[in-house]
């Protein structure tokens, strides 16, 4: 199989760093690059955040405090890529979405969401699947954190995801799932995306065909 991952900043850094995650990760991709093509794009986490949160105090503008989040993302991805022994690349996406080797990239441009970033990716390299891993186990009707009557949703179309999250991202900060503009680039190319948490034996157990939680979008 092509494979993208969208590897939220949240699971790689919530704070500190996640160590245990982050064996796990690499030792599981380290013995799925043996039979598929995989491309890793990196979230920014708590240190991208940082940098938002504190633009104010500091004087910086949106784009300034947006580009020292690419760095972070940057940052993240150097990590990962020594971790799975891929190699890291701050070119366009859809230069990476061409390299043969495993590549971990990060942020490229801004007003670009990683996400974002991946379905360009996943676009050029013809993927079978994006698998978006964050911090939730897939889509919910409502946020699961606010509402217990949250209802958990297995399959969705792309009609239904722009449904509740609309094409675009409105208003700073706010949270999705997954980019609505990612969306639109997986929707026009056809392109599956699995929204699932970070359980590495879920992934594993996806990709090698068995039953998994999560989100399938399609």
């Amino acid at each position: 199989m092509k494979i993208v991952i969208s590897l939220g900043g949240s699971i790689i850094i919530p704070k500190e760093l996640d160590v245990i995650f982050l064996k796990k990760f690499s030792k599981l991709i380290k013995e799925l690059k043996k039979k598929h093509k995989l491309s890793i794009v990196c979230g920014g986490g708590y240190t991208a955040r940082l940098y938002t949160r504190k633009k104010k105090e500091l004087g910086l503008t949106i784009d300034q405090a947006h580009k020292l989040g690419i760095f972070a993302t940057h940052l993240n991805s150097k990590l990962v890529a020594e971790l799975v022994d891929g190699k890291f690349s701050n070119k366009h996406p859809e230069k990476i979405g061409r390299m043969r080797s495993l590549i971990v990239s990060g942020g490229y441009k801004v007003g670009w969401t990683t996400d974002t970033d991946a379905a360009l990716i996943a676009k050029t390299m013809k993927a079978d699947v994006l698998i978006n891993l964050t911090n939730v186990k897939g889509v919910y009707t409502k946020d699961p954190n606010k509402y217990k009557n949250a209802e958990f949703i297995e399959k969705m179309s792309w009609e239904t995801f722009e449904n509740m999250f609309g094409k675009k991202i409105t208003g700073a900060g706010k949270h999705y799932v997954f980019d609505p503009v990612a969306g639109q680039i997986c929707k026009k190319n056809k392109i599956k995306v699995v929204i699932m948490s970070k359980d590495i034996k879920n992934l594993n157990d996806f990709i090698n065909k068995r039953n998994f939680v999560g989100t399938v979008i399609e």
